[in-house]
């Protein structure tokens, strides 16, 4: 095998091997397992998440973290009442429970 050609080879696997190990979404580790994070609303709607999230976090109805303090009480928000983890061979499932907050809940947090 020619030297040029066994170089190409090694950069090609270096690259294949970067893909996973390298990836931005943070889904993939390099050992292939992926992650999965999914809201549970009230009503028992699920919406599929790509970030992690912690309890008792104030959250819009996207799963996004809301900035303190709030603009004001007037604003559909969920906390995040409780967290579900289930692991399988390559697989890792969170769900995050909500609760919704009242006008009157919010306004500790305006």
């Amino acid at each position: 095998m020619s030297t040029a050609f066994g170089e190409k080879v090694k950069k090609a696997q270096e690259s294949v091997k970067n893909r996973f190990t390298e990836d931005k979404t943070g889904r993939y580790s390099h050992h292939m397992t992926l992650y999965e994070y999914h809201l549970v609303f009230p009503e028992g709607e699920t919406q599929e998440i790509e970030h992690q999230l912690t309890i008792n976090q104030i959250v819009d109805v996207n799963g996004q973290p809301l900035p303190l303090p709030l603009p004001t009480n007037r604003m559909l928000a969920y906390h995040v009442a409780r967290k579900r983890t289930a692991e399988e061979k390559g697989l890792v499932v969170t769900w995050y429970f909500l609760e919704q907050l009242s006008a009157a809940d919010l306004l500790e947090y305006v």
